[in-house]
């Protein structure tokens, strides 16, 4: 009984744990455990054993039995668990507690369970950060984006029949400028926007550039690009710059920022998008991309998710080209140097494949999750992904030597005619609408948002032409007015102060709105 209530008051008392308790059978300890833990936690018991789960209903105390923080359930394997988890909301993280011999027999499933929870966890709170700190800027760029569809020079997604190279802007770049562009006439040559100014530098003009950046940051990617006409790759999202930049072919992407009733409404207005899911990291949104449109294996470069002391990119990159124009005789990159230094940055693994005498490299958490997300990605059904790096994070990808790299795009043939795995986004038109049909589509879905906004308006003025639920209803399905909200699940039970952060929000959009529909 101790040594069972020891380990339950040394669990995390933290706000909103999910606590898997395996085996409770006599209940040791978890009196002591829902004492202890923090506002909004929850303590899963499990048993996976039928005689022992009677054992464990016989032998509850009646005062468990109906504390809403405790649940029971009788399962012994980790989809069950995952499963039961679910059912009692989201939380912040996930542990195991062993309160008993009998939690041995669950141990594997347990903690397998718990890494899954805490995987889904934390991701979600990732994105719910990202969404506080960017859902403003993401919906305004969405909204300015609709507006001038119009007048874009839309077209559909090539299909793409040859060898692909998606390149980031990573040191690893440098190497295989060369090799690019002696096989450029057998490439079809995919830049993430950053990568574009070094391999413009080299005389190698990309096939397609893929943006994804909301901010203002990589604008001045184009700068080199000058007059010159180029297809781009750019999400809704973006920054509406982005479309303006250079003249060109314009594809559009659409990425589920989030599980959104918004995203949701404009996917259903039958515009030219090609549906893509949150990948974080433009180099790994534009594999994605290149593999829905391919028919043919996809080699990537630059996309290392690790750096150089002093070095973030490869040579032609802005971050370097900035650096260059600030450096100072006493202090030279400084800017890159500080990199090296900043929270979480740490060596690369031991397994990081570098080849010649590179310097060691560095990653940080985000570079390494996206490098996973990249891992993950090449595993999905779709073309190879074959890596022509010579440094960075390791991926497990075939690695490709400059010969094997060359063979294969010069021996390649292209398969006959058929559809890519990207489906309808990479044939016919873009879409059966004409401009002026884009138009009317556009202005209809902005003017009901304006009409919907002052609704909301009313109603939180005392002017309410609707209840309670139509309100909630309302507001769910425009829920880009709840992304920079952090409380935003207690909507339902209409506090007061959400609804004042909520009415900021409505009167802000129903400014913003008119503003932008003024410029169509």
């Amino acid at each position: 009984v101790s040594s069972a209530a020891r380990a339950a008051e040394a669990c995390d008392p933290g706000p909103a744990r999910l606590h898997l308790v395996l085996s409770p059978l006599l209940w040791y300890g978890v009196p002591e455990l829902l004492s202890h833990m923090g506002e909004g936690s929850v303590a899963l018991c499990v048993e996976g054993d039928r005689e022992l789960a009677g054992l464990s209903r016989e032998r509850m105390p009646a005062a468990l039995r109906d504390d809403p923080r405790l649940a029971f359930v009788e399962t012994g394997t980790t989809a069950g668990i995952v499963e039961a988890a679910h059912a009692l909301g989201r939380f912040r993280r996930s542990s195991v507690l062993k309160l008993s011999g009998g939690a041995q027999a669950l141990s594997a499933q347990g903690a397998a369970a718990a890494a899954t929870l805490q995987a889904e966890y934390a991701a979600y709170w990732r994105s719910k950060a990202t969404l506080l700190g960017m859902g403003r800027l993401w919906a305004r760029n969405i909204f300015r984006n609709l507006t001038a569809l119009p007048d874009m020079e839309l077209s559909a997604f090539p299909r793409i029949d040859r060898p692909a190279v998606v390149c980031g802007a990573g040191p690893s770049l440098e190497a295989s400028l060369g090799l690019i562009a002696r096989l450029r006439t057998g490439l079809f040559v995919v830049a993430c926007d950053t990568s574009l100014p070094a391999l413009l530098d080299s005389g190698i003009e990309p096939d397609l550039v893929v943006c994804l950046e909301g901010q203002a940051y990589n604008l001045a990617d184009f700068t080199p690009a000058g007059a010159r006409r180029l297809a781009i790759a750019a999400d809704l999202s973006s920054h509406p710059a982005t479309f303006r930049l250079v003249p060109g072919p314009r594809h559009l992407t659409s990425v589920e920022i989030a599980p959104s009733p918004f995203l949701r409404r404009i996917a259903g207005l039958g515009l030219p998008f090609l549906a893509c899911p949150p990948l974080g990291s433009v180099g790994v949104h534009a594999v994605h991309v290149t593999r829905r449109l391919s028919t043919a294996p996809i080699l990537i470069t630059g996309l290392d998710f690790a750096f150089e002391p002093g070095k973030t990119h490869g040579r032609g990159a802005p971050a370097l080209a900035a650096e260059l124009r600030r450096m100072e005789r006493l202090a030279p990159f400084r800017g890159q140097t500080a990199s090296a230094y900043r929270a979480g940055v740490r060596p690369a693994p031991e397994g990081a494949p570098v080849r010649g005498a590179a310097p060691r490299m560095l990653t940080d958490p985000a570079l390494s999750s996206y490098a996973a997300l990249l891992a993950d990605e090449a595993r999905q059904p779709g073309p190879p992904v074959l890596d022509l790096r010579d440094r960075g994070l390791p991926l497990g990808l075939p690695r490709l030597s400059a010969a094997e790299a060359e063979a294969l795009v010069e021996g390649w043939m292209p398969a006959g005619p058929g559809t890519a795995p990207g489906g309808s986004a990479a044939d016919g038109p873009p879409s059966p609408m004409t401009p002026e049909g884009i138009r009317k589509t556009v202005l209809g879905f902005i003017d009901g948002e304006a009409v919907r906004l002052e609704a909301l308006y009313d109603f939180m003025k005392g002017r309410p032409a609707m209840d309670r639920a139509g309100f909630r209803a309302m507001v769910e399905e425009s829920d880009y007015l709840l992304w920079p909200v952090a409380d935003a699940e207690r909507l339902p039970a209409f506090p007061q102060d959400l609804l004042n952060r909520l009415l900021v929000e409505v009167e802000y959009w129903r400014w913003k709105l008119g503003e932008i529909r003024a410029t169509m």
